[in-house]
């Protein structure tokens, strides 16, 4: 069953007019370990307290695929562009649109796939290693019973908070191992492996922020559409921004302005407002029965829990 969200209004106003509306998603989707996931978008993923990136290196022979290793941040980014999509949530995938039936329990309800995505391929854990660490490769994505290209087991990743907000472990699809900088030397022209995850050995933290563009494919955008990230047009030129839909759900507090009226549009111009505000993190838009007639719209420079109410829309825009 796909993840869509009951957002009807809001989809229309988008030009959404192909998404399928189904049941709403279930509460314990909205927990704070999916805002502080990154959204949907290509990013330059760095070793935590360094200026070192995670960077596409060509294999040097026949038998060595491209690899990823960490160099200076100043290389030019298409090296450096890591697409971050999510895949399943809840667990391990057993259809083939990838969601599982019941609750997972696990640090973070989200499983991504990680791609180069000027070339479409899958960041994956090295196949066929016998001795030392496997490295983490870039090979072609694994097929769904559709023959898109959402990825594999070794080509699904968890994001595991490791410290301040961005920072992250990027575990394997069974949380066993960890993206480590080889033997835990954090210096350029290491390569990114997998070692057993261990809050102790150095190089397994790495942040993932500041995006640098939307998603570019068009499975991507299906995919993101499918967790309730919807898109925003971009100021200028710009790509366009994104927000995480949260139907019927109130972020209290955070607000760091006065109330705006606004349209009467489930959210949208509110979810527009938010993104044309680089102090906005979040929003709740609040339905003119609630207000005296009036749509109301409160931007959040903080994200606190979600509090049920049917008588408002909130997103969050800038996770973390």
């Amino acid at each position: 069953m796909h993840r869509m969200l009951k957002f009807a209004a809001l989809g229309a106003a988008l030009g959404l007019t192909g998404l399928a509306l189904a049941q709403p998603l279930p509460p314990n989707f909205f927990g704070p370990e999916l805002w502080t996931d990154p959204a949907p978008a290509i990013y330059r993923i760095k070793a935590a307290g360094t200026d070192l990136c995670v960077n596409r290196e060509p294999g040097s022979t026949s038998t060595e695929l491209p690899h990823m290793v960490l160099r200076p941040c100043a290389t030019p980014i298409a090296f450096q562009s890591i697409a971050l999509t999510p895949v399943t949530w809840q667990g391990i995938p057993n259809e083939a649109t990838g969601t599982a039936p019941s609750p997972f329990n696990q640090p973070s309800f989200v499983t991504w796939r990680m791609t180069t995505p000027f070339n479409g391929r899958c960041l994956t854990a090295a196949r066929g290693v016998v001795f030392g660490p496997p490295a983490v490769d870039e090979v072609e994505c694994g097929r769904n019973a559709d023959g898109i290209p959402r990825g594999i087991s070794d080509q699904m990743w968890y994001l595991v908070r490791s410290g301040p907000v961005h920072t992250f472990q990027i575990r394997d699809f069974l949380h066993a191992r960890c993206w480590t900088a080889q033997g835990g030397q954090v210096r350029s022209g290491v390569s990114v492996v997998l070692e057993r995850c261990n809050a102790a050995t150095g190089g397994q933290n790495f942040v993932i922020a500041d995006p640098h563009a939307d998603l570019v494919e068009d499975y991507n955008r299906r995919d993101a559409l499918e967790f309730g990230w919807l898109p925003i047009p971009g100021m200028g030129s710009s790509p366009p921004a994104r927000f995480r839909s949260m139907p019927r759900l109130n972020l209290p507090s955070g607000d760091y302005t006065q109330g705006l009226a606004t349209a009467n549009d489930q959210g949208l111009a509110c979810a527009q407002a938010c993104a044309d505000d680089a102090s906005c993190k979040g929003f709740t838009w609040v339905d003119p029965r609630a207000r005296g007639g009036q749509a109301m719209c409160y931007k959040k420079n903080s994200l606190n829990q979600p509090v049920a109410d049917n008588f408002t829309n909130s997103g969050i825009v800038r996770p973390g």
